[in-house]
């Protein structure tokens, strides 16, 4: 299948690495419709497209929230009544980061939406998605990761756990959708500098100094191997998780405490919690 007969679902498609997989797959000829949860971000994408003299006539904007899964059935429909069928869905919405705290001072409420965001909307995806997939023949189901799913990074317990889960849940997804030929495999960036990302600057420097490439990603970094998986050459590929970062899994993950103790004071960094 050549990529001019691509049908696919970007969600979290109005920047970042969602962008990113948009600007390469419309660029090689797809249909693709991005879904993320503001109109006017989707607008402007379609806007930062056009002006890099890309065929926007292929791209399609829908407004929904991957954590509400009539919204999310609602987004897989727009994709495939765009060309009548959907052979791909590139999952990248979700939450960054989420709160950097001990394990003992964790918020109930903090945890909770970073799995919200990031597995629940990638399993609904996934769930609605996937139909689709299997009833055009097959396809490609891709969900983005991170590296904290990989290095243990102390105080990062909530995003790491989640991409984590997030990994699992696509590598049994690939077992059970695979006798339909329907490929599904993660993408696992490390830390890519978006529009909008306030990073302070001794956080990247702590990056940095851990990956061997020494820069961190941009959004086309991880496009690229999104435009892979989806297309033809890709199609004996499935329950992989592959990493984009520069090497830094070689190395290390990053270190929060300069951000973490000042909030906490040394006691509670190691779990020392008083009594009241």
């Amino acid at each position: 299948m050549s990529y001019d007969q691509v049908s696919a679902l970007v969600t979290g498609g109005g920047s970042g690495i969602g962008l990113g997989v948009a600007r390469a797959l419309v660029a090689s000829g797809a249909t693709v419709t991005i879904a993320g949860r503001s109109a006017e971000r989707l607008l402007e994408a379609r806007r930062a497209l056009a002006a890099e003299s890309l065929d926007v006539s292929r791209l399609r904007e829908f407004a929904a929230d991957t954590t509400r899964e009539e919204q999310v059935e609602a987004a897989v429909e727009a994709a495939r009544a765009a060309t009548s069928t959907l052979n791909a869905v590139v999952a990248c919405a979700g939450e960054p980061r989420g709160q950097l705290a001990p394990v003992t001072e964790l918020d109930l409420d903090q945890w909770r939406s970073v799995f919200e965001n990031n597995v629940a909307g990638t399993m609904l995806t996934l769930k609605h998605g996937a139909r689709e997939l299997v009833r055009a023949g097959g396809g490609s189901f891709i969900a983005i990761s991170s590296i904290s799913a990989l290095l243990s990074a102390r105080f990062a317990a909530p995003i790491s756990s989640a991409k984590a889960a997030l990994e699992q849940l696509c590598r049994v997804a690939a077992v059970e959708l695979g006798p339909s030929d329907v490929t599904v495999n993660v993408i696992r960036p490390g830390l890519v500098v978006v529009p909008r990302q306030n990073l302070p600057a001794e956080m990247a420097d702590d990056f940095v100094s851990a990956i061997p490439l020494r820069r961190l990603g941009a959004p086309d970094d991880i496009a690229g191997l999104a435009r892979f998986l989806v297309g033809p050459e890709a199609r004996w590929i499935t329950g992989q998780v592959m990493s984009i970062d520069g090497g830094q899994t070689l190395n290390r993950a990053f270190d929060a405490s300069p951000w973490v103790e000042p909030a906490f004071g040394p006691d509670r960094m190691r779990g020392l919690i008083p009594r009241f």
